[in-house]
């Protein structure tokens, strides 16, 4: 089974649960839900738990892309929607409020599921009972991590939210947030079953064990926690592989296969449960298309309006690489941006272009964690442990190469961890590209500052320094996004703005 059936009207649950901790109303409306009846269940649960996954699905259709690779050296826009592109990023920004809302949206679920295991006696096995738990605090770990590394420090919320003094809540520290999820994922990987069977709240698509220690070995790199994220990566490899066909790995011919450890569940047929990728991405020549997202491409040299140009992600491909064509296409179309440059001089995305749906419903998945991020973790930690010529993380490098066409490296073409380290950044950033990783990578990397003015000089703009912050954990300097400036008028406790806002 393909898809979860999520609940499009879940959030109405949270707003019983809220009107029936403290009735003003005497006798009690009719209509509404005893606390003891709406949670009693495993099938209420499994409904619940379900609902907990539904933001993903507005989330990756587009703003996290925006907040992303639009953010990074991997793309640009032609279009107005140009402000996390050139980082000028206002508080009232649409696309802010929606990612925070989606987040909390699924940390507030997941909440309301954890806190009403208890209630539930009819649970048809263990098994089951530690499979809704374990999906809750994997999916709160996912969220946090997204709010913490987009925001910094925001709101620590794991209880069920039953009056307003539990939503308004101050920023709680780094620190204590990635404790939090650490604490989750370690919990989820207990819980979790490697593969889930089939049948009613046992379908394929949700997140398992390997899914909790994927995700983990991320949150182990962002921290710089090299020892840790090679002990958790050294337990899921062989537990994945690599698809022949980089196609297949978007194209809906291969969706939850050993290839990915956690997709978003696409698959409806409205526009809640599919995806408008590839109406977002694709010309306007090809579907109508708004291409609101281009490759970073260093022959436009800044022509474009946006900042189209510098470290260039076209001039990234070597000969040979048959993930090029894939990621990228120019399909011989004229050049909107340059009239005066000759047909197939324009670049665009390719990557979930899909014509095999009706047009803004595409119902292919979407790979949160591929096994091939999980190898390129793990090379990551490897190397940072200690450069090994030829060693283990070389192997894991050139499985990747390999796969796509290329030829191995060896310590003659990398003679030292400097070498390697920079070589697998540019590995990782052509495998996951549009995948919504790059941004995050500079931002952890430390270098985000450099590589965007690199674009920047093209259009005479300087990055904004004073936006950055020096990480509290690994001291790198990191840029945050503003926090939504509504949430300061909903939450009185939430403190000081994002510097430089």
């Amino acid at each position: 089974m393909k898809n979860l059936k999520v609940p499009k009207y879940i959030g109405i649950v949270l707003v019983a649960l809220f009107l029936s901790c403290e009735s003003i109303l005497e006798p009690a409306p009719e209509g509404l839900v005893p606390m003891e009846d709406l949670f009693n269940t495993e099938s209420n649960l499994i409904t619940a738990v379900n609902g907990v996954y539904q933001p993903l699905h507005p989330l990756y259709q587009n703003v996290m892309f925006q907040l992303t690779d639009l953010a990074s050296d991997d793309g640009w826009t032609w279009r107005k929607e140009t402000e996390p592109d050139i980082y000028n990023v206002d508080p009232t920004l649409g696309y802010i409020q929606t990612t925070w809302s989606l987040h909390y949206s699924g940390i507030t679920r997941a909440n309301t599921v954890l806190d009403n295991l208890s209630r539930v006696q009819d649970f048809s096995s263990p098994i089951m009972e530690n499979a809704v738990e374990g999906q809750a605090k994997f999916l709160r770990a996912f969220y946090y991590f997204n709010l913490v590394r987009l925001f910094g420090e925001v709101p620590l919320i794991i209880n069920e939210i039953e009056t307003r003094e539990n939503a308004e809540l101050p920023r709680e520290s780094l620190l204590n947030i990635y404790a939090q999820i650490k604490s989750d994922l370690n919990d989820a990987i207990g819980l979790l079953p490697e593969n889930f069977p089939g049948g009613i709240g046992m379908e394929t698509g949700r997140a398992t064990s390997n899914s909790a220690r994927a995700l983990l070995s991320a949150v182990h790199l962002e921290l710089e926690e090299w020892s840790e994220a090679a002990q958790v990566t050294g337990n899921l490899v062989g537990k994945g592989s690599l698809l022949a066909d980089y196609a297949a790995n978007f194209n809906g011919s291969q969706e939850n296969s050993e290839a990915s450890f956690f997709e978003v569940q696409y698959g409806g047929v409205i526009g809640q449960t599919t995806t408008s990728k590839s109406v977002a991405f694709a010309p306007p020549d090809l579907l109508n298309g708004a291409a609101f997202l281009l490759p970073t491409d260093d022959n436009l040299n800044g022509e474009g309006g946006g900042l189209s140009s510098g470290n260039g992600l076209v001039q990234l491909f070597e000969a040979g690489d048959n993930r090029m064509g894939v990621i990228v296409d120019d399909y011989g179309l004229s050049n909107f941006i340059d009239p005066s440059m000759p047909d197939g001089s324009l670049n665009y995305v390719n990557k979930f272009y899909n014509t095999s749906d009706p047009r803004s419903l595409s119902t292919w998945n979407f790979p949160l964690i591929r096994y091939a991020e999980v190898l390129l973790n793990r090379a990551e930690a490897l190397n940072e442990l200690g450069y090994q010529a030829d060693g283990e993380a070389f192997d894991l490098l050139n499985e990747i190469r390999l796969n796509a066409g290329l030829t191995a490296l060896s310590s003659e073409e990398l003679p030292n961890q400097e070498a390697f380290r920079l070589k697998l950044r540019d590995e990782r950033r052509i495998e996951l590209a549009f995948e919504t990783k790059r941004y995050f990578d500079l931002n952890r990397y430390g270098i985000v500052q450099n590589v965007v003015q690199s674009q920047m000089d093209y259009t005479g703009l300087n990055f904004p320094q004073q936006r950055l912050i020096s990480h509290p954990i690994t001291g790198k300097d990191y840029f945050l996004y503003p926090l939504p400036a509504i949430e300061f008028v909903n939450n009185a406790r939430l403190g000081e703005q994002n510097p430089g806002y």
